[in-house]
């Protein structure tokens, strides 16, 4: 095998394409998980922000009142700044009944501040204000109010650096990226395994089915077994074995088709000799002085015909496809007359009336057009036996061409309505190869129209004949 035929088969079994949902579902997750974690962390880090900002507050409280039980409310120096340390807090004061009152601050404390109200909170404040304090760092204070305590109308302020709060927010959004990432991977694992087993494996198991159905499609080992799941994925098992049975099935049939009309094609030639030698035999026999002979070869001459005629339109359907239609512009009154002329040849009893314009013109093949009208014609001639009328109407639109034939014969029996067009198998006549209106369809169908069945009954049959109306 050469190194290319190996690449290309290499290629056709590699897992890659199949594997590639796979990834892209585990990629998908991962960015879902995290977009979800991002959604979820401004929230995460305005509360984290309140809460740090409310310990502050708490432990001011606390230092405020370790300065209140202190004598004359004063305390050193060394004491104040402990205290302020303690509470991560650069200065704390209190108001009560409007007066404000300094309880300790920090030396020089000259930097700008901004104010943050807790008695109001606002969580889309919060949040602007987090984003404010991680991505637009500023050199500032934080002014914080909030009341001494619940029911207390005392207000305590406190003043707190920025700077700490923004490296404590950094810190939490790093451990909260950390977290994130963790339990993004376990979470896209359980996810992706979860689709693998219950979703990828089983649809890469029906794209090997239907890849090995294609390479050997005779092969009964090729059918799928469906696994007998509920859900929409064993409904698509039994339905890909199903349809893959039917193949089969059709393929056989195909292929038995294929070699009875191999064989059909190579005993014609022999066939027709001998039929045309009898034939000859049968003309002599037909103008015989002996009135019984006579009869005898004029019923052989008939016999002998229908078979040259069944040989003929065996092997015209056997082909591979009729022949692109050669289209022109052709009168259809004067084709309907010449189909009625074949068919009936002048003494068949029949009558037509052909109600169709001589200014009808319809865009197609000649030959075949004359091959569709003439079958449904014979047809007619022959369901109406000895006498009858067939009747043609055309009636034309923007885009379409549309006439039927009617005639007033004994109508199609109901057994034969569902394969009417189907070859071998709509013959009304023991003699018929059931091959007239297979091949009228297809020739039909091969312009871009139809042929259909119209109506039938006691008073008659009526089949449509429908062309797109192209000049």
């Amino acid at each position: 095998m050469s190194d290319a035929t190996q690449n290309q088969a290499q290629q056709e079994t590699s897992p890659k394409v199949q594997g590639s949902l796979g990834r892209r579902l585990l990629v998908l997750t991962v960015l879902f998980v995290m977009l979800a974690e991002i959604m979820i962390f401004l929230p995460s880090a305005a509360a984290f922000r309140s809460n740090w900002l409310q310990s502050r507050i708490d432990a001011a409280r606390l230092a405020a009142i370790a300065v209140e039980v202190a004598p004359d409310m004063k305390v050193s120096d060394d004491i104040a700044t402990q205290l302020l340390a303690t509470a991560g807090v650069k200065a704390v004061r209190m108001q009560r009944d409007g007066i404000t009152e300094m309880i300790l601050r920090a030396p020089s404390q000259n930097m700008p501040y901004d104010t943050v109200d807790m008695r109001n909170p606002s969580t889309s404040q919060a949040i602007i204000d987090t984003c404010d304090t991680l991505f637009m760092p500023k050199e500032r204070f934080l002014r914080v109010i909030d009341t001494m305590g619940p029911g207390s109308n005392d207000i305590i302020d406190v003043l707190v650096p920025e700077s700490d709060l923004r490296d404590e927010l950094i810190a939490f959004s790093i451990r909260t990226l950390i977290f994130s990432a963790i339990i993004s991977v376990i979470t896209a694992s359980l996810i992706y395994a979860a689709l693998s087993l219950f979703f990828v494996r089983p649809m890469r198991r029906l794209s090997l089915a239907m890849a090995d159905f294609q390479k050997t499609p005779e092969n009964p080992q090729s059918v799928i077994i469906p696994s007998g799941r509920l859900d929409e994925i064993g409904r698509a098992e039994e339905d890909l074995a199903k349809m893959q049975n039917e193949l089969r099935a059709a393929l056989g049939q195909k292929n038995r088709l294929a070699a009875l009309g191999e064989a059909v094609a190579k005993i014609n030639h022999d066939l027709r000799n001998i039929l045309t030698s009898a034939q000859l035999v049968s003309d002599r026999l037909a103008i015989s002085d002996d009135p019984k002979i006579r009869t005898m070869g004029e019923r052989l001459v008939r016999a002998i015909d229908r078979g040259v005629a069944l040989c003929q339109s065996t092997l015209q359907f056997g082909k591979a496809e009729e022949k692109r239609p050669d289209k022109g512009k052709v009168k259809l009154a004067a084709t309907l007359n010449d189909a009625f002329a074949d068919a009936c040849s002048g003494s068949c009893g029949v009558n037509f009336d052909n109600g169709v314009s001589d200014s009808v013109f319809v865009h197609a093949d000649p030959d075949q057009l004359h091959r569709i009208v003439l079958n449904l014609m014979r047809n007619a001639v022959q369901a109406m036996g000895k006498g009858g009328t067939i009747i043609a109407k055309a009636n034309e639109d923007e885009h379409t061409l549309a006439f039927t034939l009617a005639d007033t014969g004994p109508g199609i029996p109901e057994k034969l309505h569902g394969k009417l067009f189907k070859p071998f198998s709509a013959s009304t006549r023991k003699d018929g190869s059931g091959l007239g209106l297979a091949i009228a369809r297809e020739l039909a169908r091969a312009h871009g129209g139809d042929l259909t069945l119209l109506r039938t009954g006691k008073s008659g049959t009526v089949f449509e004949l429908v062309l797109p109306r192209e000049v």
